[in-house]
């Protein structure tokens, strides 16, 4: 996702203002094993410290999971596809 490709680059480029969007309060990500941040950002950027507390904030708790979806690519296919295969009868 969009979201998803910020998070990589500020991972790589060492920029943790980008990740907490200027949240103070949050624990700071620890960039020190870059291979490891970037696994965490592809799986799902709230994986990395603080980065799903400076998303989070000010959202009720529906666009709380909203987000929490949308932040992944891979939760944004699973859920497009459950429906249509549960739809289809798939695996009964």
């Amino acid at each position: 996702t969009i979201y998803q490709k910020k998070c990589y680059k500020a991972v790589l480029e060492g920029n943790r203002d980008i990740l907490l969007r200027g949240i103070t309060a949050a624990a700071m990500p620890s960039l020190v094993n870059i291979q490891m941040e970037l696994r965490k950002c592809c799986n799902h950027p709230y994986l990395i410290t603080g980065v799903e507390a400076s998303q989070a904030e000010g959202l009720q708790q529906g666009q709380e999971m909203d987000a929490t979806l949308r932040a992944s690519g891979k939760y944004v296919l699973l859920d497009k596809l459950l429906p249509k295969l549960k739809a289809e009868g798939h695996r009964k």
